[in-house]
């Protein structure tokens, strides 16, 4: 048998692997035939799928370049190429692809329907819209068409109508991958939650290989009070990917709701074993270390976790209270300022970042972040407390009585706050008491050396 021979008997053996879903053996001998014919561009665009199937996107854009350059009018090839580079984050040349196919053929429909998706990531709802239309002028039934204007509708909030589109996708294409855990997302933002529960089973029943799926039913399932079904989807989850960090965060946070702190602990070290810098799994271990009173352990797995500059509102906001209450006040100052930065319509950050402020004695930056919290929130009575408390400690009684008085008039029975006006009106009365001995003490004196003066 000759090279050329034994080049086609392995893309005949490795399109076998592929049919087995046997993904490493199909990668081997089309690489072995590609090395000994590198000028097929179908091997390639072979190569890429493979390489699709096992979720290594960047190996297959490559691929599928290598096809394109072979055959510069594959439209299938361009095609997946635009795919990938979309999946990957790189919208604009995922544009330029479909924008190429379309002048090699205007009637190519994927290369609208394909690029809905991606005017959708860019927040083009309304190109994405266009494409739509366009598309179902040479394919009407386009299932995909249908799924990716669901995707666009949803993230413009028009729940019902990204329904509307992903049912009628199912009525296409009843195997459509993905399609029923987005409805499933769709009801549940709607709570109804059986209806979404039950389809995504229906997505597991499609691929049961779906770790993503796990995780957002096990969500659902703590949602709904069936915890321990949930634990048994993110353990799943885990079993199945055990080289990914989510399932595993998942079963983490699940062991801590469960009050099993142990396990949990060991399965965070886990998730930073996999991934160092998974966001929240270092503010999780602080939490844990915290609670068990090892305060050196804490620290550090918070201080860790501050290093990764996390962008989330509700973690940023945890991390700096567990900094707080570890003693490191200067940590979760620089941390609340970066929450303020980044929400800063969040009154409840701006009234931690006071507190803090108050605490390293800070009272005028204090004072102005209460006030912006009040601004957000007009009746917040701890911070109007926290107000009164901060003029109190400033020797500045009558300023900390009228906002008792402010916050009495929202909360009229609040024993802390009563306490704290009979305590402020009998500083104040002594504050008085005291200026009055003091001024009697100068007249005194000043009395006393006029009389020295005379003698």
């Amino acid at each position: 048998m000759n090279d050329w021979s034994d080049a086609e008997s392995r893309v005949e053996r490795a399109q076998e692997f592929f049919e087995q879903r046997k993904w490493q053996e199909a990668l081997d001998e089309l690489r072995a035939a590609i090395e000994i014919n590198p000028y097929n561009s179908a091997w390639f665009f072979n190569l890429g799928l493979t390489l699709d199937e096992m979720g290594r996107l960047n190996e297959a854009i490559d691929a599928y370049q290598e096809a394109t350059e072979i055959d510069a009018e594959d439209l299938q090839a361009l095609n997946h190429l635009g795919v990938d580079l979309q999946r990957t984050g790189r919208f604009s040349e995922s544009l330029a692809v479909f924008e190429k196919a379309e002048r090699l053929d205007a009637a190519f429909e994927p290369s609208y329907c394909n690029r809905i998706i991606v005017y959708t990531e860019l927040g083009d709802h309304d190109k994405a819209e266009e494409m739509f239309y366009i598309a179902r002028q040479y394919r009407d039934e386009c299932p995909q068409c249908f799924y990716n204007m669901g995707r666009s509708l949803f993230e413009r909030g028009l729940v019902d109508k990204a329904l509307y589109c992903w049912r009628k996708a199912i009525e296409i294409d009843e195997d459509l991958p993905g399609v029923h855990a987005r409805i499933a997302d769709a009801y549940r933002q709607q709570g109804a939650t059986e209806k979404a529960r039950q389809h995504f089973l229906i997505a597991l029943r499609q691929d049961p290989g779906d770790t993503d799926v796990l995780l957002d039913l096990g969500d659902l399932l703590i949602e709904i009070g069936r915890f321990s079904e949930a634990g048994e989807k993110y353990r799943r989850a885990a079993e199945m990917a055990p080289e990914k960090p989510d399932p595993h965060f998942c079963v983490g946070q699940w062991l801590m709701k469960a009050g099993r702190p142990l396990e949990a602990r060991s399965t965070f070290h886990k998730v930073l074993e996999i991934d160092p810098t998974f966001p929240a799994a270092h503010l999780a271990l602080g939490e844990i270390y915290l609670k068990a009173g090892d305060i050196e352990h804490a620290r550090r797995h918070l201080r860790q976790e501050q290093q990764l500059q996390s962008d989330d509102p509700a973690e940023l906001l945890h991390l700096s209270n567990l900094l707080t209450d570890t003693g490191q006040t200067r940590a979760a100052l620089a941390c609340l300022r970066r929450l303020t930065q980044i929400a800063p319509d969040n009154a409840r950050a701006w009234q931690n970042l006071a507190v803090v402020q108050f605490m390293r004695r800070r009272h005028d930056e204090g004072i102005r972040s209460c006030r912006q919290a009040l601004r957000l929130d007009r009746t917040n009575v701890m911070v109007m407390h926290n107000l009164a408390v901060a003029y109190e400690q400033m020797g500045k009684y009558a300023e900390a009585i009228l906002w008792v008085r402010q916050a009495l008039t929202d909360s009229p029975n609040d024993g802390e706050l009563l306490r704290l006006a009979f305590r402020l009106r009998v500083l104040r009365v002594m504050a008085g008491v005291g200026r009055l001995f003091r001024s009697m003490f100068r007249r005194s004196s000043r009395a006393g050396l006029s009389q020295l003066d005379e003698a």
